[in-house]
């Protein structure tokens, strides 16, 4: 009997002894004020950005803005009033956040915004995609899969296409400046813009009927591109199905598993240019990290995209490994925060 009590006493010491070092060697709580847990995209960035905090020592609390401002300022604040080491914010847009920004830098807080940034906020660095490079590297596939279907076919130039446009979002405006930046230095009168048309609604709903428009109104289409997401190119590839049309080349942005998925089954939609998330999420992290121990970072920081095509691609990647390989990172540029436009 006192032999198991001493062996009960050693486990309970053990166990005691072991909450008490892993709580010493807890160096803090670091928040992520997130855009939204419903969206996938953000998910895969908020536990890509958890699992680097949380293996550098800290704890992590994820916040879930709703995708609403209200709630994401509220969410800032109660961080501020913890006491966290550090804030990544995924805001939800890039001008109501800035006093609940401005309000962290002002109690001495870290903050990097993911995704994208925060107007006339004292940021301590931005980490976003390169949405120039997303539009560019699918206008290249586009110039590329043409050159080929040329020299192959008897398919002859010029090779008509449309856009889909949503204007609106600075994002979706770089990614379409890419794309024609690559239309341009491909070989003259391969591909020809006939039309350009800014979108009401960037659903799959919305994509299906601008598709049926553009299908209805240009018999001899070639082609569409829509940069300002992958559930647009979604909606469009189901009119081009119903239409008999699977000839039309449906191209996106973004990367979503629902277009991957679609590209390895070989139907029309062929190309997108894959946001990664999770890469947006291990930077940002690394970088709030060395900010917590003194170093320098860079204060603007653009996360290379992919294309994705046939052949098969899985869909995602190690972020780490990506770091590693030195292919992540676009370009970095130097700004001072506050800034009030768009750093292309």
């Amino acid at each position: 009997m006192l032999k198991k009590i001493g062996i009960s006493l050693i486990i309970v010491s053990m166990i005691v002894v072991f909450s008490v070092s892993s709580f010493a060697q807890s160096k803090g709580t670091i928040g992520i004020a997130g855009w939204g847990q419903n969206n996938p995209f953000f998910v895969l960035l908020h536990n890509s950005a958890k699992k680097v905090f949380e293996d550098a020592g800290y704890e992590v609390i994820i916040s879930d803005g709703e995708t609403k401002v209200d709630k994401q300022t509220n969410d800032v604040d109660n961080f501020i009033a913890m006491g966290v080491k550090a804030i990544l914010l995924t805001p939800v847009d890039s001008f109501a956040l800035a006093s609940a920004v401005n309000r962290v830098a002002d109690a001495g807080i870290p903050i990097i915004s993911g995704d994208m940034t925060v107007y006339n906020a004292k940021l301590n660095a931005t980490v976003e995609s390169d949405n120039f490079n997303a539009g560019y590297i699918v206008g290249k596939w586009m110039v590329d899969y043409y050159k080929n279907l040329e020299n192959t076919t008897d398919a002859k130039r010029p090779f008509k296409i449309v856009c889909g446009l949503w204007s609106q979002a600075n994002s979706c405006r770089d990614r379409q400046e890419g794309f024609e930046d690559a239309i341009a230095k491909g070989p003259e009168g391969l591909i020809e813009i006939i039309k350009k048309q800014e979108e009401s609604d960037v659903s799959i709903e919305g994509g299906y009927e601008i598709g049926q428009n553009f299908l209805t109104a240009y018999e001899d289409l070639d082609a569409m591109f829509f940069g300002c997401n992958d559930n647009v190119a979604l909606g469009a590839l189901k009119a081009v199905q119903e239409a008999g049309r699977d000839d039309v080349v449906i191209t996106g942005v973004d990367g979503q598993v629902e277009a991957v998925n679609a590209i390895n089954a070989g139907t029309a939609f062929k190309c997108t240019g894959a946001q990664h998330p999770q890469v947006i999420g291990h930077v940002a992290a690394l970088n709030l990290l060395d900010l917590l121990d003194g170093k320098k970072i860079p204060t603007y920081i653009k996360i290379a995209c992919s294309p994705i095509h046939l052949p098969f691609q899985p869909f995602g990647i190690d972020p780490a490994e990506f770091v590693e390989s030195g292919k992540a990172i676009s370009r970095t540029i130097d700004v001072t925060f506050p800034i009030t436009e768009p750093v292309k």
